[in-house]
């Protein structure tokens, strides 16, 4: 019988197995200044919110590891990769940025796959990836179901990278990565602009604002 226990236990799946992680991993989340800075040594976030009164995005910053390394080939004795860890055939190129949503109370945002361009050398932590958590057809797909004066709604948006390898070996899939925001809609009483006031750049990459309780100083 105790063949037989094995092979059952195997068919169950009870071999110990375990999946290796993805190569490319999406480790943290930070909001960016209003110039557009991240700080890997700053503290990350979580959440945040979204006055759609006066913003139709949301920027995030990402940090993200590579753990894809390759051989080094050489052809007589020139090797032609770089140094390590600067690129070279071990370089991972991110191409799409996928992006799901759930929102409670309900709220129908469809899924999303945007093209992206970036890049991350061989073995390397921290990279800096700058995205939008809302796309055109998104943000319209909120303001359609938030009205002025309406409850918020809290959105989780999950992220995703895709891409390839530039050896040319394959693509990747990162792992998944949530965060969560809440969407309202409401004014505040900040002023129109005079006829040479321009708005205080307070808002994540100098956008019109909204998102984390950042105002512009007047409105044009």
């Amino acid at each position: 019988m105790k063949p037989l226990f094995v092979a059952a236990s195997l068919a169950l799946g009870l071999c110990g197995c375990s999946e290796s992680p993805p190569v490319v991993q999406i480790l943290s989340a930070q909001v960016p200044t209003a110039e557009c800075g991240l700080d890997a040594e700053a503290a990350g976030s979580a959440a945040g919110s979204l006055n759609l009164a006066y913003g139709r995005s949301y920027l995030l910053g990402l940090f993200v590891n590579s753990s894809y390394v390759n051989t080094p080939l050489e052809v007589n004795g020139v090797p032609l990769d770089p140094e390590p860890g600067t690129g070279g055939q071990a370089t991972v190129l991110v191409e799409k940025v996928e992006l799901s949503y759930e929102t409670t109370p309900n709220v129908r945002i469809p899924d999303q796959t945007i093209n992206y361009t970036g890049s991350l050398n061989p073995g390397s932590e921290q990279n800096k990836l700058l995205i939008n958590l809302l796309t055109r057809e998104s943000a319209e797909a909120l303001l359609d179901n938030v009205p002025p004066g309406s409850d918020p709604v809290q959105v989780i948006v999950t992220v995703k990278l895709t891409g390839k390898f530039a050896s040319g070996s394959g693509s990747f899939e990162s792992n998944e990565y949530v965060y969560t925001f809440d969407a309202f809609n409401a004014t505040r009483p900040i002023p129109v602009c005079g006829p040479d006031e321009v708005p205080d750049a307070v808002a994540p990459c100098n956008s019109t604002g909204g998102q984390d309780g950042n105002y512009p100083s007047c409105t044009l």
